[in-house]
């Protein structure tokens, strides 16, 4: 079984692991830039982008088929 997404997982390797899961990142703020991905964790996207977690990881997990 493959781990859910939780607070501390960082951005670029949820991007990469789960492409599907940029859209989510896209309609809670993150710019649509080719660059880099950030590194930061889950909970400080959140923080910065007054993002309510719980809802954030629940859209993720589906996204990335793991709900």
């Amino acid at each position: 079984m493959t781990e859910k997404i939780t607070k501390s997982s960082k951005l670029n390797e949820i991007i990469t692991k789960y492409p599907a899961t940029r859209d989510v990142f896209i309609k809670h703020g993150m710019p649509k830039y080719a660059g880099r991905l950030p590194s930061e964790n889950l909970e400080f996207f959140c923080r910065m982008h007054r993002v309510n977690i719980e809802q954030l990881l629940d859209e993720l997990n589906k996204a990335a088929g793991l709900s």
